[in-house]
């Protein structure tokens, strides 16, 4: 057998090793479990094209414990792309469960169970195939074009790696005809696309772990005086351009409109309904921001300038929130205007 196939179980050690410690001390999330049954399954898989069928009983385990690959990778897809929240249904880990002990049905049962084995076969093949193409469709989830450039790159990327492995590996290298030099060459792709799903997904995951996915904000039914104090709010920031203030606080605005800070929090995340303060802030500074650079009457005022103007204390703040906002830089967002492209479009992005 070639020896190429020991190095991706060595690999599969490190990278399980890896995905597991990547916060060092923090508390280890369903992502990091996930992905490293992935890639522990994968290792396995390698390993069982290594040692063969040789090996009995050992052999059989080893391909038990490689065949829900699909199914370790699209939880570990759910954890990657969905807040807490939506993937805390107990289903998806149940059906990769099934998965696996049909696997281990199939690799242990004896020859009296024929029937009964190539119908649980056909089961497996079939849930296998769906989980696969749910794994393929998690990164597109809540994909949006104000999405930040960064976590729509992440998503992209993700998709347009799996999609190309699973291609080369599921479709291409094992639906080779017989005699083929693709058949021949078969497994060496296989192991292949194996060590790079292995490192893909530790990327991934290093990445995730680096850049948190937000989670969706809880908000109490607004009521009545909650709408007064929110028309309140929205008439000192607005009309009195209250967000132009430096290094502003909601302890700034709660004493201006004369309220708890807690009740000004509740208004900010439940009426109004931004993420919070900060958000609130920077929705009404990049707006006024965005209007001076489609404004030519502007056109002399550097970016910086304009930045400071609406409330920002530096540049790379600004940049951030504008790129988040409209998705695009601010300079590059005046070039657009000045082609002729309408301010409206995109601030309705």
């Amino acid at each position: 057998m070639n020896k190429m196939y020991v190095f991706p179980p060595i690999f599969a050690v490190i990278a399980v090793t890896v995905t597991l410690l990547v916060k060092r001390g923090r508390k280890i999330e369903d992502m990091h479990v996930y992905g490293a049954l992935f890639i522990g399954a994968i290792g396995f898989f390698c390993l069982g094209r290594l040692i063969g069928d040789g090996f009995g009983v050992v052999s059989g385990l080893i391909a038990v414990a490689a065949n829900a690959t699909c199914g370790w990778s699209w939880l570990m897809a759910r954890a990657l792309f969905r807040p807490k929240a939506v993937r805390a249904s107990p289903w998806p880990l149940a059906t990769v469960l099934i998965l696996v002990l049909a696997g281990g049905f199939v690799q242990l049962a004896g020859p009296s169970m024929e029937p009964l084995t190539h119908m649980v076969i056909n089961i497996q093949g079939l849930t296998g195939s769906t989980v696969l193409l749910l794994a393929l469709s998690e990164p597109l989830r809540d994909i949006r074009n104000n999405m930040p450039q960064a976590e729509r790159g992440f998503r992209v990327s993700f998709l347009t790696g799996y999609a190309t492995l699973t291609a080369v590996a599921v479709l291409w290298a094992s639906g080779a005809p017989e005699g083929s030099v693709t058949a021949e060459w078969s497994n060496a792709v296989k192991v292949s696309c194996a060590f790079l799903a292995m490192l893909g997904a530790s990327i991934a995951i290093y990445y995730r772990s680096h850049a948190p996915l937000s989670e969706p904000v809880k908000r109490r039914a607004a009521t009545h005086d909650d709408e007064l104090l929110a028309a309140r709010i929205l008439n000192l920031i607005s009309d009195d351009r209250f967000y132009t203030t430096p290094n502003l606080k909601v302890a700034d605005l709660a004493r201006h409109v004369n309220e708890a800070e807690y009740k000004v929090t509740q208004c900010i995340t439940g009426a109004l309904g931004f993420r919070n303060f900060n958000h609130m802030i920077n929705h009404f500074r990049i707006n006024q921001a965005a209007s001076q650079l489609a404004d030519r009457d502007f056109d002399h005022l550097p970016v910086l300038t304009i930045a400071l103007d609406c409330g920002f204390g530096s540049i790379g703040p600004f940049n951030r929130a504008f790129k988040t906002q409209f998705g695009d830089t601010p300079t590059a967002f005046r070039e657009v205007q000045r082609r002729g492209a309408g301010f409206g479009s995109a601030i309705t992005q």
